[in-house]
């Protein structure tokens, strides 16, 4: 992904699921004076050249909540099948691209990871970059378009992994100093803890 005029990528914005483990519909809970599907997108408006947020599970609601935002809602007919019928969903959406940057829905704490996995593939001929805090690999992905058709071979109880352990040769870890790399939210103890920091930050 060498160049610092290569194109920016495409974002995919993971936001169908049921959020089970949660017990609430978590791309709508409350993060200061927005919901956590709106904090997510925020944070990619105006850095990319197109953000797609994948949605299925009360579509309309994540859909009507984005409201005006230059995003592209994709809906995914099969999310309850896995994520990775949500992450072909978002490439087959977005269309061609340089890569794609794959997030999490509930990740809400990406601003401090963009720089630098994009510095990173910058300066790298690396086709798959992960951010990595203390060693431990997280999110957000940043996938070149060779892995397109790859991805979109994938079966839905193969998760984005399969690929990625499949080309270790290939793949650059960037290491971060944001924790936020590792955080998404699965259940109400994972919300309080990322409420509280977001509190903690001033943001209401």
């Amino acid at each position: 992904m060498q160049g610092n005029d290569a194109p920016a990528p495409a974002g995919i914005v993971l936001a169908a699921g049921l959020g089970t483990r949660m017990g609430a519909f978590k791309q709508l809970l409350p993060l200061g004076d927005r919901r956590l599907v709106e904090v997510v997108v925020d944070q990619l408006c105006g850095r990319l050249g197109r953000v797609v947020v994948v949605v299925g599970h009360r579509a309309e609601e994540v859909i009507r909540v984005l409201g005006d935002r230059p995003v592209q809602c994709a809906f995914n007919p099969d999310y309850r099948l896995g994520m990775s019928t949500s992450v072909q969903c978002g490439i087959r959406s977005a269309g061609p691209a340089a890569a794609y940057l794959i997030c999490l829905g509930d990740q809400p704490c990406l601003a401090g990871l963009l720089d630098p996995l994009f510095s990173g593939a910058a300066k790298s001929s690396k086709g798959i970059c992960i951010p990595t805090f203390q060693g431990r690999r997280g999110h957000p992905l940043l996938i070149h378009r060779r892995y397109a058709e790859e991805i979109m071979s994938l079966t839905p109880d193969q998760g984005l992994n399969t690929v990625t352990r499949a080309h270790p040769h290939d793949t650059l870890e960037v290491p971060v100093e944001e924790s936020g790399a590792l955080e998404d939210l699965d259940t109400p103890a994972d919300y309080q803890q990322v409420l509280h920091r977001y509190r903690g930050e001033g943001h209401g």
